[in-house]
């Protein structure tokens, strides 16, 4: 069984990189996760398009990402001027300049707030639609007055899946604490019940976590198997700070580098479970400069995949 803990050594607190510090990396060279000729590589790792990302002009942030080593991301697609900003990553990475990609759409979904309306569901799958994309999904039922059923939610569920379906857009269920689908467990019963090759599950480490899940992580990666579509991880606190949701937040989604739960064995358990895909790094409200906790994350990754051996 696989156990989980503390990092001997402490988090990475280093001052912050200075904008020419971070134009030196391009210049020189940043720790890429892409390297050269017959070279085996680390496994490929995107990021999500907030985390001071969105307050960049699309091509700045793909310049970014792109001399960092990363993949691409994973794109907001809620609202109009998010789908903007996902056309404009997507020409972006239909460039020869780039190695980057889109790899996600992702959406919250809020009953107290749009109901049953998959109106915006539909909208982003019709911008994945021409790339053939995949869509993440979570519901919330904030007000748990019992309106929100297992039926209607299951309902809701297949009515975005059947649309992207004819659209050939796969969905993604992406568990999140605090929502209707807190844990990769809980979504796991309604996309078994579903049982579509085009809908698939999530493991993200940081809601496993929050949901105090985290001694069960094999268990979880063994209850996913085929179901598995896509994996994300955060550097973590072992002692949660559960004050609220935001502080929770800030326990459980650091750099990698400021991790103080030990992620090695996570990544073993990507690497064991036979996931082939890229691996995400969720970047929600970090405390430093997208140049500067995006490098230091990468270099983080760089050791773990090379610790366990998880290469593309």
């Amino acid at each position: 069984m696989t156990v989980f803990t503390s990092r001997s050594s402490t988090a990475c607190c280093g001052a912050l990189f200075s904008l020419s510090a971070f134009i030196l990396i391009l210049l020189v060279g940043a720790p890429s996760a892409k390297l050269s000729g017959a070279e085996q590589t680390v496994r490929s790792i995107y990021t999500y398009s907030f985390g001071g990302l969105e307050n960049m002009e699309p091509r700045a942030a793909v310049e970014l990402l792109d001399g960092l080593g990363y993949a691409g991301l994973a794109v907001e697609g809620r609202s109009e001027e998010s789908l903007k900003r996902m056309d404009a990553y997507y020409a972006l990475s239909e460039q020869d300049e780039y190695d980057f990609k889109v790899f996600y759409g992702y959406m919250a979904h809020r009953f107290d707030k749009y109901g049953f309306d998959d109106a915006g569901h539909r909208a982003a799958i019709d911008r994945l639609s021409p790339h053939q994309g995949t869509l993440w999904v979570w519901v919330r039922d904030a007000e748990q007055d019992g309106s929100i059923t297992d039926e209607r939610v299951e309902q809701f569920i297949r009515g975005i899946l059947d649309y992207a379906i004819t659209k050939e857009v796969k969905i993604i269920l992406y568990p999140h604490y605090n929502t209707y689908f807190p844990t990769t467990k809980d979504a796991l019963r309604l996309v078994n019940k579903i049982d579509s090759p085009s809908l698939g599950i999530a493991i993200n480490l940081c809601h496993e976590l929050m949901s105090d899940r985290g001694p069960e992580l094999t268990q979880t990666f063994a209850l996913a198997q085929d179901r598995l579509a896509a994996v994300i991880l955060s550097g973590s606190l072992i002692e949660l700070d559960r004050t609220d949701v935001r502080t929770m937040n800030a326990s459980t989604i650091l750099s990698l580098d400021e991790s103080v739960f030990d992620l090695k064995p996570f990544v073993q358990l990507i690497k064991d479970s036979g996931f082939k895909g890229p691996v995400g790094f969720i970047n929600f409200k970090p405390q430093r400069e997208p140049a500067d906790y995006l490098q230091r994350t990468m270099m983080r990754w760089r050791e773990l995949c090379a610790e366990v051996g998880l290469y593309n």
